[in-house]
């Protein structure tokens, strides 16, 4: 029977007013202090720590309120580019919703597909991520447009592997409640989704299509099928018995590009966006969607996470507030000491001691709070330049002369600026629009006029405003628009057509034969007053259609490191897997995940106290392409036997070697060589 051993210990549970003898070189009790001196300060403190999650940076030297500073410009930024990406994605499957609920409420299955199960078969392409969020909103629409009469059932083939889990789970959440479910009047309708309807086993799909079937004249079912490939794959692999019990339409969503491409234009380089994003990471994101086909959402998450990394951990962030509320205090001499370290404020003072401004560079370096002046205008001068980016972006789009897309446009606009003069390079824009047409040039004069007053709304672009500059622009397009219409009434008058110096009407190959050679020549036919009219106020209109476009690249600003963010090394680290290399790392140098004290002296070296996998894996470092498993054998034995520091005997280490031999195989640093049946051949990981 147990028993409990006697407690010695009841003295220290003794009440404050016990007097007890103190042992020899014991500290004597401390005298009991009041509750009210001890306790008071303590929820000050504690909720000062709760409040402050985020670390001071500066090595500690930053203050708390820098600190909640970076937190709540976080918090500020982030949630407001958060939801303008899910108004995009709502948006983007906004139309698809009502084509197929129009479908499911339409009469057509009834008076066609008499005797058949309506079906939708909605073709996502590559993008199945994207599946979830598209049938979780048609599910929230059918209930809000059904009221209660429709229910939403949707079946995934990881959740469903057999006929009994799918049919539990129609009954449970298609069933319950649906007027007419229990074969009364029949006026409740149940629609059964199979997301990712390709993962489903064919049969299953068969079996529950002839369920519904069968059915149809007590419940009315509809199903819709997520489709990645097309139609006819699908149909393909189906049943004959199954294409024939069913009755449907086509829906295509809108592409995983183009809705990228708005989640773009919205939270990166819209005028919500706090943070720039910078063309080099933003690149190798756009890589990454169209290489590996990943849904929007990784690039959510990837955007967020660089949104995290440049507030957690740049102590400048702070600075991205509003100049009118930073305040000085806020600004420690760390921070000065920061700012003057960037690469912007290097150049900046290089540049004004190149043009001269020796006092401006000097007390840049030399006077704080000048610094902080300077620091302070940033804000206005930022809003500035991505006002005059914006609107560069949307009357370059407005053109529809652009070959290339949104995403490209605005990566050379960060890396090389805008400017209507290069050539060749993405805003190369002179020659098509000198090329146009009378019709063309009116049509593109009025998209212009229109951008101009009302802005870009995917770019949250307000337009220029009601200020002298846009009443300027428009009473300019509006005299030149009014002389091109001029100008073609004119024409049709005389019967002639309208061109310019620049279309290819006006270019005339002449052919001429000199001693039975053919010579071939251009030529440029004359032009009326009309044309040489029209000629000019092509000239005219894209002279100042320059003075509304253009911007210098990002990196030329002054302290553009403070809203840029343009790192790849932490994006890579965390959402680039690269296993091998951890492998190799984790293998090499167990004690960095370990910590255990048996690794702790081997350093990056070779011991015998690593564990066996990781004293593999150095040998097999040194090895050949091919691998002796009798020579690994004898090394590894000989690290760790009887003769060595560790003492193992031979049953135990050649237990522990084979174990380790096949984790090398596992983790795929090795395989069975063909040629010989002793030897194991390395594999290189890709």
């Amino acid at each position: 029977m147990f028993t409990a051993p006697p407690t010695t210990t009841a003295a220290t549970n003794t009440s404050p007013t016990t007097t007890t003898k103190s042992a020899p070189g014991r500290p004597a009790k401390r005298r009991r202090v009041s509750e009210k001196d001890t306790a008071a300060p303590l929820p000050a403190q504690e909720k000062d720590d709760e409040g402050r999650q985020w670390p001071r940076l500066f090595n500690g030297f930053e203050s708390p309120s820098a600190a909640d500073l970076r937190k709540k410009t976080y918090e500020s930024a982030w949630p407001v580019l958060e939801s303008e990406i899910e108004s995009v994605l709502r948006d983007a499957n906004r139309q698809t919703l009502e084509e197929v609920v129009e479908f499911l409420n339409s009469d057509v299955h009834e008076c066609e597909g008499r005797g058949r199960v309506p079906a939708g078969f909605i073709i996502t392409g590559p993008n199945i991520a994207g599946q979830d969020l598209l049938f979780s909103q048609l599910g929230d629409v059918l209930a809000e447009r059904g009221e209660g009469r429709v229910r939403f059932v949707r079946l995934k083939a990881g959740e469903v592997g057999n006929l009994k889990g799918g049919l539990k789970r129609i009954v449970r959440e298609g069933m319950g409640g649906v007027e007419g479910g229990d074969g009364g009047e029949g006026g409740g309708r149940v629609v059964v989704a199979f997301q990712d309807s390709e993962a489903f086993d064919t049969g299953l799909v068969g079996e529950l299509v002839g369920l519904f079937h069968s059915w149809q004249d007590r419940i009315q079912f509809s199903v819709l099928f997520g489709i990645a490939t097309s139609v006819e794959l699908f149909q393909a692999r189906q049943l004959k018995a199954t294409a024939r019990q069913l009755y449907g339409a086509q829906f295509d969503v809108v592409q995983a590009n183009a809705v990228l491409e708005s989640v773009i234009m919205a939270a990166v380089a819209g005028a919500k966006a706090q943070l720039r994003i910078g063309p080099g990471l933003l690149r190798k994101l756009v890589r990454r969607q169209q290489e590996h086909v990943a849904g929007v959402g990784a690039f959510v998450s990837s955007l967020k996470y660089a949104y995290m990394n440049h507030f957690y951990a740049n102590p400048l962030s702070a600075l991205l507030v509003d100049g009118q509320k930073l305040d000085k205090e806020i600004l420690q001499p760390e921070h000065l000491e920061a700012v003057r370290m960037l690469e912007s404020f290097k150049s900046h003072v290089e540049q004004s001691v190149e043009d001269g401004r020796l006092d401006h560079a000097r007390l840049l370096l030399e006077n704080d709070d000048y610094l902080k002046g300077r620091i302070n205008r940033q804000a206005a001068k930022r809003q500035q330049y991505l006002g005059k980016l914006l609107q560069s972006l949307a009357l370059v789009i407005a053109t529809e002369h652009s070959k290339r897309s949104f995403v490209e446009l605005y990566e050379a606009a960060l890396e090389e600026g805008i400017s209507l003069d290069q050539s060749p390079g993405p805003f190369d824009l002179g020659d098509a629009i000198k090329r146009s047409t009378p019709e063309e040039l009116i049509g593109l004069i009025k998209r212009v006029m229109t951008v101009v007053v009302d802005g870009n709304p995917s770019l949250h672009w307000n337009g220029m405003g009601i200020g002298q500059d846009a009443e300027a622009a428009i009473d300019k397009f509006e005299a030149l628009r009014a002389d091109v219409e001029r100008l073609i009434e004119t024409s049709k008058k005389k019967k002639t057509s309208l061109k310019s110096k620049y279309s290819s009407q006006s270019r005339v190959l002449r052919t001429t034969v000199v001693a039975q050679k053919v010579q071939l020549s251009r030529d440029t036919a004359t032009l009326t007053e009309e044309d040489n009219a029209f000629t000019a106020a092509i000239d005219d209109f894209f002279a100042f259609f320059k003075t509304l476009v253009g911007c210098e690249p990002l990196s030329n600003l002054f302290l553009n490191e403070v809203w840029q963010y343009d790192y790849h090394l932490p994006y890579e680290d965390v959402f680039v897997p690269r296993p091998g290399a951890t492998f190799a790392r984790a293998l090499s140098r167990p004690h960095d995940y370990l910590g255990c004290a048996c690794c702790d002296k081997a350093n990056g070296s070779m011991v015998g106290t690593l564990p066996a996998t990781s004293i593999l894996y150095h040998l097999y470092s040194e090895a050949g392409a091919s691998i002796n498993v009798a020579d690994l054998w004898a090394a590894y034995y000989a690290l760790v036997g009887e003769d060595s520091e560790i003492g193992m005997d031979e049953r135990s280490a050649l237990v522990l070697f084979y174990r380790g031999l096949a984790e090398m195989r596992a983790m795929g640093f090795v395989k069975q060589s063909k040629k010989k049946a002793d030897h194991i051949a390395k594999l290189k990981w890709l």
